[in-house]
């Protein structure tokens, strides 16, 4: 499995802040089954430069690398990202194609915790096609339970982005059926487990896997993978 959406570096955001809890993170996604780990730390543009983001990043990724080769455990491969959170201007903002995805060219985008306006969804289309990326909308399905709009996954959609949904959507009893559905339905190209410790945000994708045997969606479920791993091999023109 393909895990898309993780906070598992050490002190980077509000993630792990040990280097033995982002182990532990790992140690039990490999157990889940999952191969690689898409690690997206947190950026705000508003606090922050992507070169010095990425400085600090990449070193606590060094650092956790270094870890993993000294230990007897086994562990996923760790694919850096972003989750970027949205702002006015962001289609223009050139140095943010630094914060894609590995070598892909994939991009995750978090919108803010607002009503989303048509302006902004047009906006992150927009920045796909003035850098050649292809934007990921971060963990839809939290949206459309707080802001209380089902309709964001068609919204979304109209525009040729990509939905990634968390784990928890389908874990969730209150949201369970509904996300098996629009799972059958394909409205869902990606799953993370958007997992940022061991206790109340825990790495959750293998208890996601078993209940799509059992809701008959394992096909679904393994298209996910298949949509992930495509996305990964993406490459600029």
């Amino acid at each position: 499995m393909i895990d898309f959406h993780s906070h598992i570096l050490p002190g980077v955001d509000d993630g792990p802040q040990t280097m033995g809890e982002s182990l532990g993170m790992l140690r039990s996604s490999f157990l889940q089954g999952v191969d690689a780990i898409v690690s997206t730390s947190h950026f705000y543009a508003n606090e922050d430069y992507p070169e010095d983001f990425l400085k600090r990043r990449n070193a606590a990724a060094q650092q956790l690398e270094d870890a993993m080769l000294l230990s007897v455990d086994i562990y996923p491969q760790v694919i850096l990202g972003a989750e970027v959170l949205y702002f006015p201007g962001i289609s223009e903002a050139e140095e943010i194609e630094l914060l894609r995805i590995g070598d892909s060219r994939n991009i995750l985008i978090e919108p803010p915790m607002a009503p989303w306006s048509e302006d902004m969804l047009d906006e992150i289309r927009q920045l796909g096609q003035n850098f050649d990326l292809i934007p990921i909308i971060a963990h839809v399905d939290r949206y459309m339970t707080m802001l209380q709009d089902p309709s964001l996954l068609d919204r979304v959609r109209k525009r040729d982005l990509v939905v990634q949904v968390n784990g928890s959507y389908f874990l969730n009893f209150q949201t369970r059926e509904t996300a098996v559905r629009n799972l059958k339905a394909g409205k869902v190209q990606l799953i993370g487990s958007d997992c940022h410790n061991l206790d109340s945000r825990p790495p959750n994708l293998g208890l996601v896997r078993k209940l799509a045997r059992t809701q008959n969606a394992e096909k679904e479920f393994k298209q996910l993978q298949q949509n992930a791993a495509e996305l990964l091999m993406s490459r600029r023109r």
